[in-house]
């Protein structure tokens, strides 16, 4: 091998975001299927009676045509972003965080009776991306202690003001579920501080 190989060796190549393209889909199929909306929705009554799925699909249902074009925006140019360059955190978080974000609803919020939405896995992937540039040394770290300060304003005032600063919605008695978003925080927590170390000893990025 090229000594100088050695020394400097190629980037890796980026991985294709097979999954943050099929949970999109996912996203999509649900919405445009009442039947799979009504089955998948997040309902307390419902899981209380044994439909413990719901726990983990109501990630996927979506209230408006804004709530999911919103919540996608988001998504789909964070979850790209980093399952390119981080592909088995991302996928693992793909399965672990919604898990987290309807066990928590149900536990922290019991007065809520139904939620739907990827804002709470939006709001995740976009933190998971901007752990995994700091813990890489990538240049400009501000940009992305930048975007965590912006993640945790938004939550902040959407709780404060009980709706979205973006989504609307047909039913005005919609409100957010700041849980979700805490938990989509926690649940990229959890996936990237194993291997922060491992990330920080790597070499930064030129």
């Amino acid at each position: 091998m090229d000594p100088a190989t050695r020394v400097n060796p190629p980037a890796a190549k980026a991985s294709f975001p097979w999954a943050t393209l099929l949970a999109a889909a996912l996203a999509l199929v649900v919405y445009a299927s009442s039947t799979l909306e009504d089955r998948l929705i997040f309902d307390r009554l419902a899981i209380r009676g044994g439909e413990w799925w719901r726990i983990w699909t109501g990630s996927w249902v979506h209230f408006s045509p804004s709530h999911l074009a919103w919540n996608l925006v988001v998504f789909l140019a964070a979850g790209v972003w980093l399952e390119r360059i981080s592909p088995g955190p991302a996928r693992w978080f793909l399965v672990i965080g919604p898990l987290v974000i309807g066990t928590t609803l149900y536990v922290a919020d019991p007065s809520l009776m139904r939620y739907a939405g990827l804002s709470g896995l939006a709001a995740g992937v976009l933190a998971l991306l901007a752990f995994e540039q700091l813990a890489r040394k990538v240049p400009d770290p501000w940009f992305w202690w930048g975007v965590l300060v912006l993640l945790v304003l938004k939550i902040a005032v959407e709780s404060q003001a009980g709706q979205s600063l973006f989504a609307r919605f047909s039913q005005p008695e919609i409100r957010t579920a700041p849980w979700s978003h805490v938990a989509g925080v926690a649940a990229a927590l959890m996936v990237h501080w194993p291997r922060r170390r491992v990330l920080r000893r790597q070499p930064s990025p030129r």
